[in-house]
C-alpha cells in the first residue's frame, strides 16, 4: 500500500477560512478541501505547503502551527497522509489556477460543503477548536 504525504493549509483571515473546490481535472472532482499539495522527495511538510500555496493560489502564507495528521485510505493501494497547518495570509492576490473555485467562508458555512474524505477529520478538529484557533490568529 502506497502512502502519499500531503500538506494542507487552513488559512484564517478576518474570521473566515479559505476553502477550495476540486476541479474536474483533479482526482475527487467536486469535493471541497483545504488547499495544499503533495510533498516532494526530501521536502518538509512546511516547505511543501508554502510552495504549493504559492504555485496553486499565488499567495504567500505564514505557518502558525500544525494540527493532527489525518490518514485516509482511498483504496487498497492508496493512503493519503494529510498534514494540516493553521496559516495566515501574508501577501499576494489569490489566483485560482488548479481548483474550480475558492471561497472565504465563515466557520458555520463549512458544514454544508461536500468535503473530500481525507479533509473531514481536519474540518472536525477545526470546528472543535475554532475559538482557540481564532484567538491565535488575529487577522
Amino acid at each position: 500500500m502506497k502512502t502519499i504525504s500531503v500538506s494542507c493549509a487552513i488559512i484564517i483571515h478576518l474570521n473566515k477560512v479559505l476553502v477550495a473546490k476540486r476541479s474536474s481535472s483533479m482526482s475527487q472532482p467536486g469535493f471541497w478541501e483545504f488547499p495544499g499539495g503533495k510533498l516532494e522527495q526530501g521536502e518538509r511538510p512546511e516547505e511543501s505547503l508554502i510552495r504549493e500555496i504559492k504555485e496553486e493560489l499565488g499567495m504567500e502564507i505564514t505557518i502558525d502551527f500544525q494540527l493532527t495528521v489525518s490518514k485516509y485510505a482511498y483504496s487498497e493501494e492508496k493512503i493519503i497522509e494529510l498534514i494540516p497547518f493553521i496559516c495566515t495570509w501574508k501577501s499576494g492576490e489569490i489566483r485560482v489556477l488548479e481548483h474550480e473555485r475558492v471561497d472565504w467562508l465563515e466557520i458555520e458555512e463549512l458544514s454544508v460543503l461536500n468535503w473530500a474524505p481525507a479533509d473531514i477529520p481536519v474540518y472536525n478538529e477545526l470546528l472543535e477548536n475554532w475559538q482557540a484557533f481564532r484567538s491565535k490568529n488575529t487577522n
